[in-house]
């Protein structure tokens, strides 16, 4: 367990009535407590972004055997080995950790490429609005209970 201060900012009646008011901590009054270490998430994906991946036209490459462990466990054979002769696009949502909110994103592969990748999504709900720039270590992992991506960056670029 980690000890750390909580901050009481509202008191019970008694306890506002019998406060001394000169205590150099009023109004806050400070508690030790201990709280429980945050488990670190199970990062599947781990990318360090290059200049490629962050210009406009740029495109996130997701590795094919990543996707196929994490996605594809939910359709059938044959549904895998069309991904690898037609051009297969996944509609799904991805969550940003870091700001709480979620976005839309196209997953796609195409026959003649050997990962999945997210283009004008991801440069428009992660490279801009979060100003992601190359160097910046993120990763990423499935929620399985609520079938979505969830993203974070991991590490900022000096």
């Amino acid at each position: 367990m980690i000890k750390t201060l909580f901050y009481i900012f509202l008191q019970t009646k008694h306890q506002e009535e019998n406060t001394d008011r000169t205590d150099p901590n009023y109004p806050l009054f400070p508690q030790e407590v201990e709280i429980r270490p945050i488990i670190p998430f199970c990062w599947e994906i781990f990318k360090t972004l290059t200049r490629h991946e962050i210009l406009d036209e740029g495109k996130l490459q997701l590795p094919h055997e990543k996707i196929l462990d994490i996605l594809m466990r939910y359709y059938s054979k044959c549904v895998i080995l069309l991904t690898n002769c037609l051009t297969c696009q996944l509609n799904l949502f991805v969550k940003d950790l870091d700001t709480n909110t979620i976005h839309f994103v196209t997953l796609w592969k195409h026959p003649h490429e050997e990962n999945f990748t997210m283009r004008e999504s991801w440069i428009k709900e992660f490279v801009k609005r979060r100003g992601l720039v190359a160097g910046m270590v993120v990763g990423m992992y499935w929620d399985y209970e609520n079938c979505m991506f969830c993203f974070s960056v991991l590490e900022r670029s000096e």
